[in-house]
């Protein structure tokens, strides 16, 4: 399955995103290209690609990567963890300790997104490595009967909003992606409207002026 999706910057399309999503039996595995629009790229040219795979039952990550190409900012790094799921070993060496129930951006992404229709798992508390650092995330449920104060929903859409807070830890690169960047920051707030089939038709990092949001293309 693939679902193309458009970035905006300041209210600004930029990006072009694909989602592609594969499972099998056990885990299931989802990519992100993205790459800037062609007369923008001119300028500065991006192409991100993001992987992760992670267990299809509780969306615990197994391995994860990006492929970085931003301007004159070019790397790739990856992480697997342990066959004993206590540590994670970064392709630069790093390694970090894994608590349990953990996760990346991505899978916790998909995972708050497939836990949408269920009122009783919310409000919650989760735990996200970024790039070696250990983040929480408060994260509550909204609808158009227990509505958020700042954002209209219909009948059949869920909002779900994350507020990031650091916990500890050290980065395992000196510099990172935009992305990352954007979404390892003090308070940072992530917003994802979800449609009833468990997938998220729009999504936003930070809050205006500097806002970062991804609309699901027709």
């Amino acid at each position: 399955m693939t679902i193309e999706y458009e970035a905006s910057y300041i209210g600004v399309p930029l990006l072009d995103m694909t989602l592609t999503w594969m499972e099998n039996d056990s885990t299931i595995a989802i990519t992100y290209d993205n790459q800037l629009k062609p007369f923008i790229a001119f300028f500065h040219p991006i192409h991100n690609i993001y992987r992760v795979e992670f267990k299809r039952d509780s969306f615990e990550p197994l391995f994860w990567s990006k492929q970085i190409a931003e301007g004159e900012l070019v790397f790739n790094l990856s992480a697997s963890r342990s066959k004993d799921g206590t540590r994670v070993t970064y392709s630069n060496q790093q390694i970090r300790t894994w608590p349990e129930g953990c996760f990346t951006v991505f899978s916790a992404t998909h995972m708050l997104a497939s836990k949408a229709n269920d009122p009783e798992f919310f409000p919650t508390r989760i735990q996200i490595l970024i790039d070696g650092e250990f983040w929480e995330a408060d994260v509550n449920r909204y609808t158009w009967e227990a509505p958020h104060p700042d954002h209209k929903l219909t009948a059949n859409t869920i909002l779900i909003q994350a507020d990031l807070h650091f916990l500890r830890g050290q980065a395992v690169m000196r510099e990172t992606d935009i992305l990352m960047d954007v979404i390892a920051s003090e308070g940072t707030r992530f917003l994802l409207w979800v449609a009833p089939d468990g997938h998220y038709s729009k999504a936003q990092f930070g809050e205006f002026p500097k806002a970062v949001v991804l609309n699901q293309k027709d």
